[in-house]
């Protein structure tokens, strides 16, 4: 395929070499699609492992499987702009892919016997019958008394899940939940999953295992009617999932395998879904174990706590909290509990005559002990007097100055001094404002700052360890240092319109980048995010994103950007995306060859030049035409540029043409026109792209620039070299380019005569405004080569080109 793939490239270069470049454009337009898509997913996966936003472990794997994808895409279509240059980015590719699929775990589903255990049978089994099963299997290996049962185990709900086809579906759904997020959605998702359990059949290999138990309880008497409560795993351990899952009481015995997938069905509640996923714990790790209970007669019901702070007691308390009855009416509220209280010290004695309340204390400090820590108890009292254990699990203990509160969401009383900024990375920060006018100056931003900047270069990631936040006017969360500044929590805000006008160099400031707002002075203000807990998914995702989020190729121009030292999915997006501006920089070879098909764009300037259309580059009118002028140009990136070349202040020699004339010279002799192909300059143009190649005597520009309605994919990338002065008035020629353009926010390099500027990441306005001032600076700059001669003059030129170039619209 690759072989093919070349052969197909090199005869279009050949024989169609303007075929070639519309399908080079093409693919470059699908790179960014892919690009922007790349990094939407990396922000959306940090945002789940960093910023405290919680999902179902199941839309991970999705999300990763999307990104697998996306990357892949984004490296075919640069391989497509150059077949077989980029091969072993392709292979790199493919052996994260493979250590990401690698590391993602597998949740194992047992579905084979045992489908029901006797309670005694239970302890020590949590993994197949569930946290509460295994508790009260263990209370009653201590020879405490519960009700008669068994647990139908998670097993037999694996099986239920396989035989009905659900998981893939049910992982689907679940992959759509998001906390915070709407309650309708989570209300309709909920709803669906429940409806597909219940309209699922019980496998005959669970009716027959949950009928085998209740024969053997049947024959040897008893009530008839059942409890069936939930037992899944997790539950009443580490996290209670107190209140989530539900129980049902006075089932009969043909009710059973239907009531089963009600208490299965509860899994998939709307509270139960958001507790789990709260908790970080996948789905598959909490399978659903049913107990299923002999029901009592109960004449008093009700809680004990072995170990409480009682406002009135002294010391720490054991509690029995009793209602007549059952135990509902005391956890729902409504009934008003007697209260019975025992202090921790007394020694308690087994005696034929203590009362229910001290009978029960004897046996909560007794499974405290065998627990390990205390417990919160449900218990339950017959008719006859005799006292049952229901349930047994740890006792959550907060701390009231410790325990996480919900975030606040009411404005503070203080006014911002600019607000309306999208949250880039979330959190608060305080520090002294420094102003970045361009990438330069980061070498002297000092520790402590707010770096308030016009957008989010990667290149910030390099000053990480001196910034408190960072506050821009462009820029977004999917950009690469939003992406950086999430993994290392550094509150930033984008799109904050205004700001770098608005804050002062020096003052302090703080940035709260939650709501998007600046204040003034160091500013207590409430969180905007709670700690984010370490949970199961947490500690999985933060493994991944190792492989993912990372971004180690900082500088382009290094000799360690390169494929080998790719180490996450982040720096593959990044070497694409850099390397296909670079495929675009060289579109148009010397020769021109390219052009085949192009037409002549003849208008004021002296200038031969040589238009190719892309795409709606040029108006419907001019496609019958072979010479056209500037009112067949309809890129508004051409017209941009062209009305810089044509600015009145921009003056053109009458009568001589403006050619490559270093090219002119070594061809003279009459064999080849002065309109030929050879000496003239050239523009492939698209309506949301331009390359330009210039010719003015003895030295050459080229310009590549994209823009669109996404920011982020926008760019101009300049290159500018040459002229017909010695070499010293060329380099003092170059040193007012750089300067000019530093000035207007471009990153510019130098190499002796060679200058190489970019400006990246920014609206359309600005750059249409960054090429009409690039049009104006090279007609300007045109023959400054043979007259610049020293510093004072540079220095005044610079003067007189900013003047000009002030009036040009070149922000939002």
């Amino acid at each position: 395929m690759t072989l093919r793939r070349l052969l197909h490239h090199w005869t279009e270069r050949l024989f169609a070499p303007d075929r070639l470049l519309r399908h080079k454009y093409e693919a470059f337009k699908e790179l960014l699609r892919y690009d922007k898509r790349s990094l939407e997913l990396i922000s959306e996966l940090e945002e789940l492992g960093y910023a405290g936003a919680m999902t179902d472990w199941a839309a991970i794997p999705r999300l990763i499987s999307a990104l697998d994808w996306s990357v892949g895409s984004l490296i075919r279509s640069l391989t497509s702009m150059w077949p077989g240059g980029y091969k072993e980015l392709e292979r790199r590719h493919g052996e994260l892919a493979a250590e990401l699929a690698a590391a993602l775990p597998v949740f194992a589903a047992a579905s084979e016997p045992p489908y029901a255990l006797d309670m005694a049978q239970a302890a020590g089994q949590a993994e197949m019958v569930g946290g509460k099963a295994a508790a009260l299997g263990r209370v009653l290996q201590a020879g405490l008394p519960q009700p008669r049962g068994f647990v139908v185990t998670t097993r037999a709900f694996n099986l239920f899940l396989a035989q009905n086809n659900l998981r893939h579906r049910l992982d689907e759904l679940l992959a759509e939940v998001r906390l915070p997020g709407s309650a309708n959605r989570l209300q309709e998702i909920s709803h669906e999953m429940t409806a597909m359990i219940r309209q699922a059949e019980v496998p005959a290999q669970v009716r027959e295992a949950i009928g085998e138990r209740l024969a053997e309880l049947r024959f040897a008497g008893g009530s008839g009617r059942w409890a069936l409560r939930s037992s899944a795993v997790g539950e009443d351990g580490e996290n209670s999932f107190a209140g989530q899952y539900v129980s049902l009481l006075d089932v009969a015995h043909a009710d059973i395998p239907e009531v089963y997938k009600e208490i299965v069905a509860g899994k998939y509640a709307p509270q139960a879904l958001a507790y789990r996923v709260r908790c970080g714990l996948a789905d598959q790790e909490t399978a659903m174990a049913v107990i299923v209970m002999e029901m009592i007669e109960a004449k008093n019901s009700g809680v004990m706590y072995t170990r409480e702070k009682a406002a009135e007691a002294a010391g720490d308390t054991l509690t029995v909290y009793a209602v007549a009855g059952t135990g509902g009416r005391l956890v729902d509220g409504s009934a008003e509990p007697e209260v019975y209280r025992f202090p921790r010290e007394m020694g308690l004695h087994q005696d034929s005559g203590m009362s229910t309340a001290v009978r029960l204390a004897e046996w909560g400090l007794q499974l405290e002990e065998l627990f390990g820590g205390p417990q919160d108890i449900e218990w339950c009292e017959d008719l006859q007097g005799n006292c049952y254990l229901l349930q047994c699990r740890p006792l959550q203990i907060f701390n009231e100055k410790t325990e996480d509160a919900e975030p606040e969401t009411d404005e503070p009383d203080l006014q911002p001094l600019v607000s309306g900024g999208t949250t880039a990375s979330p959190g608060i920060a305080a520090g002294r404002v420094f102003i970045l006018d361009n990438e330069a100056q980061l070498a002297d931003v000092p520790n402590g700052s707010v770096l308030v900047s016009a957008t989010l270069p990667p290149s910030f990631a390099g000053i990480l360890e001196r910034l408190r936040a960072v506050v821009a006017e462009g820029g977004s969360r999917a950009s690469h240092f939003a992406s950086v500044a999430r993994e290392y929590r550094l509150p930033v805000i984008a799109g904050l319109h205004g700001v770098r006008s608005t804050l002062a160099p020096g003052e302090t400031v703080t940035v709260d980048a939650g709501r998007g707002a600046v204040y003034q002075g160091a500013q207590e203000l409430p969180e905007s995010r709670k700690k984010i807990p370490t949970t199961p998914f947490s500690n999985r995702l933060t493994a991944l994103l190792q492989l993912i989020s990372p971004l180690h190729l900082l500088d382009p121009a290094a000799p360690e950007f390169s494929p080998q030292n790719c180490g996450s999915m982040h720096d593959l997006v990044r070497f694409a995306h850099e390397k296909g501006m670079a495929e675009m920089f060289s579109l148009i070879g010397p020769s021109g060859r390219v052009m085949t098909g192009s037409k002549r764009l003849e208008g004021d300037l002296p200038l031969t030049m040589h238009v190719l259309d892309l795409g709606e580059g040029l108006e419907p009118a001019a496609a019958a035409k072979k010479v056209i002028g500037p009112a067949d140009i309809a890129s508004p990136l051409m017209r941009a540029s062209w009305a810089g070349l044509t600015h009145p202040d921009v003056a053109w020699p009458e009568g001589l043409a403006v050619l490559d004339w270093e090219e002119a010279d070594r061809l003279s002799g009459g064999i080849v026109g002065l309109k030929s192909a050879v000496f003239g300059s050239y523009a492939a143009v698209a309506k949301e792209y331009l390359h330009l190649v210039l010719r003015f005597g003895y030295h050459f520009a080229v310009l590549d620039a994209y823009g669109g309605d996404d920011p982020e994919a926008n760019y101009i990338n300049f290159r500018f070299k040459g002229g017909g002065g010695n070499f010293e008035n060329r380099l003092f020629r170059v040193r007012l380019i750089e300067r000019i353009l530093t000035w207007a926010g471009f990153t510019v390099t130098t190499r002796g005569d060679l200058l190489d500027a970019g400006f990246q990441r920014r609206s359309l306005v600005e750059i249409l405004g960054r090429l009409t001032m690039l049009g104006i600076l090279q007609g300007k700059c045109r023959l400054l080569d043979m007259t610049l001669s020293d510093t004072a003059q540079v220095e005044e030129m610079a003067e007189s080109l900013q003047a000009i170039l002030r009036n040009i619209r070149i922000e939002d």
